[in-house]
Formats: C-alpha cells, structure tokens, sequence
C-alpha cells in the first residue's frame, strides 16, 4: 500500500489531477511520454530572444559605446595634462636646488647638435633627477608622456652651449610678449641677459601634437599664452617658468 502511494504522488500533476502516462499529438501521429509534451508545451510558452529584440540590445550598447569612448579618452588626456604638470614641478624644484647650491645661478641651454636634441634639460640637474644615456651623452631621463622617445624641454636666457663644449654668452633668448606677467599679446621681443628678461627660465612639454600648426614661430615658444594647452580637446604646450621675481608659474 506504501508503494503504490508513492507511485500515485508521481503520477499527479501539480494541480492534482491524475497524470497520463502518454498522450497522442494527431499533428505528429505519434503518442509521446506525457513529460515530454509538457516540456514542449513550456518551450512554446517561453520562447527565446527574437531577433528584434536582439537587434535593440545591439543598439543600446552601441550608444553605450558611442557615450563612454569619447569620455574615457578625454579622461586619459587629463591624465597626462596632470602628469605633466607634476613631473614639470619636479624639475622646477631641481632647479630650486641647482640655484641654492650655484649662488642663484640657473643651467645654461643646450643648442641642437649632432648627439643632442634642441633645449635638452639641463645634465647639471642629474644629481636631483633620473639620469641616462643617448648618442654616447648624458641626458636627464624624464620623457614626455604625449612624445616618450623625447624629454621635457628647458629654454633660459643667457648663456648658451654648443656641442657640447662651446659656450656662448647671452646666445640663449626667450621670447616675452609685452605686457608681462600678462602673457596674451601679440607684440613682445626676444630677452638674452638675465638682468632684464622678465622670465629667467622655462620647462615645458610640447603636448598633444607637436606639429601643430598653433605654434607658427617655433622660436617664440614657450611663453606666449596662444601657444599654452587650454583644453583637453586642443593642442599646444605645457609650461612651467620663473619670472624674475623668483615665482614660479604655468600654464593652465
């Protein structure tokens, strides 16, 4: 009596009624266990995804897509604006050092050669930065996170030294629009003694696209403020200089 309970519970289907053991589909001609024709019978009632539906899940995430991209690559520039801010900051607290321990003297520039690049940073500052070698010199290894096979850049006014040896007085120059520390003219002059100059040094990062044509006169770079990075969706450099005052500024 026990067993045959148990074989009753089986054979009832959720709503108590009993439950045949098979069932005829006249559209097949076959009769069919009747658990099977219960899971088609779900199937029919829960189809899968229609390709309608499929198609507006595509779309949303294409739209999705189309939203983040821009704004994590936007994200990424800051980024490097940020990391070039800092890192400039270090070397103008190098300089700090150099000046403290030279008697407020600041590095001289190094010209373009045959084993240099134009407006090297400075090797004097090797003891306070990371040093390294390139075409058999000493360079100061700190690259430049737009252009890592090239290093931040450093222009003063001054002396000025070629291939290495020659030293030539007030060959450096800085070009310093009129109205300073306003830095929006259009009119200003080249500066080559310290004396005079209003602006004794400056560290920069040519930025996103050094080619750009923003920087008509390559030689007036790097203290006008038309030439300075603004935003994150333009081109144009990025700037830390000391006025002769001793005080340190940048770009924005």
């Amino acid at each position: 009596m026990k067993n045959n309970n148990r074989t009753n519970n089986k054979t009832k289907t959720p709503n108590g009624k009993p439950f045949p053991a098979v069932v005829f589909l006249p559209a097949t001609g076959y009769w069919l266990p009747a658990t099977k024709r219960l899971f088609m019978k779900n199937r029919r009632n829960n189809p899968g995804f229609t390709l309608i539906e499929l198609l507006v899940v595509i779309a949303i995430v294409m739209l999705l897509v189309s939203i983040l991209v821009p704004a994590l690559a936007r994200a990424k520039m800051l980024a490097k604006i940020a990391k070039t801010h800092a890192e400039l900051r270090v070397i103008t607290l190098a300089i700090e050092m150099y000046k403290h321990e030279q008697n407020d003297l600041i590095p001289p520039t190094r010209f373009s050669c045959s084993s240099r690049t134009a407006y090297d940073l400075p090797v004097e500052l090797l003891r306070y930065l990371h040093g390294g070698r390139k075409n058999d010199v000493d360079i100061v290894q700190m690259p430049d996170p737009f252009t890592p096979s090239e290093c931040y850049k450093y222009r003063a006014v001054g002396p000025a030294i070629v291939n290495e040896s020659t030293i030539i007085p007030d060959a450096a120059t800085l070009w310093i629009p009129d109205g300073f520390p306003n830095t929006d003219a259009d009119t200003g002059k080249y500066y080559s003694d310290r004396k005079t100059s209003p602006v004794r040094y400056a560290v920069y990062s040519m930025g996103p696209n050094p080619q750009s044509e923003k920087f008509d006169i390559p030689g007036r770079l790097p203290i006008p403020g038309k030439y300075w990075l603004k935003n994150a969706s333009e081109s144009g450099v990025i700037v830390h200089f000391e006025d002769n005052t001793g005080q340190v500024r940048m770009s924005p």
